[in-house]
This record gives structure tokens, sequence and C-alpha cells, in this order.
């Protein structure tokens, strides 16, 4: 799981920029309802001030965009292996950004792979060897269990399991080169 870090902080500074942009969206919403809101009812009965719909979007737009920046400049921190609790924190902050419902699924993806990611016990450590003064690449060779090296489960599917065509066939051909080979031999020394 410590391989898997970097992945979790790339997707938090793309979620939080996404989650910005739909805070944003609400805030200059709210703005223009100020300049198209007709007049409220004067009397007791009538429908209720139009102000409190802007100042409601407003608000709920700066938080959003809050807890996007939030996760952004948490998910560069988790990419450097650093300040794993604000990482945890920003992505509970996704809560907030549930609610709004507009990032509902990416919030919940976000929270569930992420908390499963930085709440694994090698992850903690990992975090504390970089706080400890190794590099983030040190501590994941320490910690990364296959290989014991930076590179993660996918880096083997690239590199081809057979030889191409032409070294195989080029092997072939250096095959009946060799002078020890018992089927190269002459008849006569076998007798």
């Amino acid at each position: 799981m410590v391989g898997q870090v970097k992945i979790v902080g790339i997707l938090m500074i793309v979620h939080g920029l996404t989650v910005m942009i739909m805070g944003g969206i609400l805030a200059a919403l709210g703005i223009m309802m100020a300049g198209a809101a007709p007049p409220g009812g004067g009397g007791p009965g009538g429908p209720p001030d139009p102000v409190i719909f802007v100042i409601i979007y407003i608000a709920w737009g700066g938080v959003i965009a809050a807890c996007g920046l939030l996760n952004s400049v948490a998910g560069f921190r988790v990419m450097t292996f650093h300040n794993r609790i604000l990482g945890l924190i920003a992505l509970f902050s996704n809560i907030l950004a549930l609610l709004s419902c507009y990032c509902a699924l990416t919030a919940i993806g976000m929270m569930i792979y992420g908390l499963i990611v930085l709440f694994q016990p090698d992850v903690a450590r990992a975090f504390e060897l970089v706080a400890g003064g190794a590099t983030p690449e040190e501590a994941i060779g320490r910690l990364t269990r296959r290989y014991g090296d930076a590179r993660d489960d996918y880096d083997e599917m690239n590199r081809p399991r057979r030889d191409s065509d032409d070294e195989r066939y080029r092997r072939r051909d250096h095959w009946d080169d060799r002078a020890d080979d018992e089927y190269d031999r002459d008849d006569d020394t076998r007798s």
C-alpha cells in the first residue's frame, strides 16, 4: 500500500481542483442571483427575502471551495509523504462536498480509497521514516513488500515475457554452431 500513497495524493489534487471549481460555480450563482432577484415581498405571508438565498449560495460555495483547497494542499503534502494527519482531515472534509450532491460520487470514492490507504500501518511507518529524514523513495523501497523497491505491481506487466521473434531466431541459428552438441557430432564418433 505504500506505493499507492502518491496515487492517492494525485487523486486528492485532482478531486480538490474539481471541488474548488464547483464551489466557485455555486458562489458565482449566488452573486448572479443577487442581480436577478426581484424585490422581496413586503408582508409576513409573502415569499422570503431573496437576499437570504444569495447569502446561502455564496456561503455554501465558499465552504465547498475551501474543502477543495484543503484537498489539493493535502494531496500535494501526501504525495511528498508529509502531513498524513492533514490528508486524513482533508479526506474526512469530503463529507461537506458530499452534501452538495454535485461532487458526491467523487467524494465517496476519494474518501473510501484514500482512507483505506492512509490508515494502513505500513503507510504510517513510511510517513514516520520521511519525518525522520528519509526520502520518499527510500521509504517506499524499505516498506514495499513484493519487490523491495519503488516499483509497483504494474511495472512487470509492460515487460515482455518472451523475447522477440528475431531474438529467438538469432539464438536458433547459433545453436547449430556449437561443437560440443551431441546432435552435431558425426556418426563415426558415436561408435
